[in-house]
């Protein structure tokens, strides 16, 4: 068996992200999704491509990993995950800097589902890092209606034209500095580039509106096909608008766009340091699976 590791091009984006859909399956185990390499496009097709890693069998891909800011995040072909010959071509890899993952020393793997090469890693010295708890929501009995009731959220899809507002309001959630100049700039850009590149059409991009008429609260999610569960990512709410149910209302939103897209579930993974999401997704009725360690080599 030949085994390879290889960085693609930009133009296998496409290619790759099918592979991947069709690793989704329920229960989803909360590992690289499509919508985590849509999301990743913010940086450009050459951007999203430099940073995967494909490996593959004989020529057919057994796993696909993304660095994600130093962090390697990993989906395995579900019927791999306990495959010990691909565990073990994969650990020795991830300890080998010529095979271009990760230089020698520190690093930090996410290999939710993966279990032959979690408990590989972990015999080799790898330790528990941060917890993450995947929620999961049935789409197929239909969604309830009541969080934009309660909240009085109105919901419409952001398009090239509504990127500044889209923008405005996730980094006022996720960076909490004034959204001006230079990067407030190379983020619309980014954005403009993701809602238009060779992934965009696996997306849709609400923004939520509250009574006034301001934006308060932003997600995209995305489909990996019908009857295949589908992805939030991200979700925010203006800091200036906490309190109010937005949070469950814009997640009920996104559920549903997942919804009529024709997938099986909504999904998302949040950290158990962050309460608050934990909270949200639960009250938008998502159910909680079992939570899972990031793996880190010391």
């Amino acid at each position: 068996m030949a085994f390879t590791v290889q960085t693609p091009a930009a133009a296998d984006l496409p290619q790759i992200a099918d592979e991947l859909s069709s690793w989704q399956t329920d229960p989803w185990v909360g590992h690289l999704h499509t919508g985590d390499l849509g999301w990743r496009t913010l940086l450009g097709a050459e951007g999203a491509a430099e940073d995967l890693r494909v490996w593959a069998r004989d020529g057919s891909p057994v796993a696909i990993g993304m660095l994600d800011d130093g962090v390697l995040r990993l989906a395995l072909d579900p019927e791999l995950v306990d495959d010990e010959v691909v565990a073990t071509r994969i650990a020795r890899d991830l300890g080998d800097p010529r095979a271009n993952v990760f230089e020698a020393g520190e690093a930090l793997v996410e290999a939710r589902g993966a279990l032959a090469l979690r408990g590989l890693l972990l015999s080799d010295g790898w330790v528990d890092d941060e917890l993450w708890t995947p929620f999961t929501l049935d789409l197929s009995n239909g969604l309830d209606s009541s969080p934009f009731e309660q909240a009085g959220l109105r919901v419409e899809r952001a398009g090239v034209d509504d990127a500044e507002t889209w923008a405005a309001v996730h980094w006022a959630a996720f960076k909490g500095t004034p959204f001006e100049g230079a990067p407030r700039e190379r983020f619309i850009r980014r954005w403009v580039a993701m809602t238009s590149g060779p992934l965009a059409d696996r997306a849709h991009n609400l923004i939520g509106f509250d009574r006034d008429g301001l934006p308060v609260a932003v997600t995209t999610v995305w489909t990996a096909g019908v009857d295949e569960p589908g992805l939030i990512e991200p979700m925010a709410v203006h800091p200036d608008h906490h309190g109010h149910g937005y949070g469950r209302a814009i997640t009920v939103a996104g559920a549903d766009a997942l919804r009529e897209s024709g997938a099986s579930s909504a999904n998302v993974v949040a950290e158990n340091s962050n309460p608050a999401a934990i909270a949200t997704y639960r009250a938008a009725g998502f159910t909680a699976l079992a939570t899972v360690a990031d793996l880190r080599r010391l």
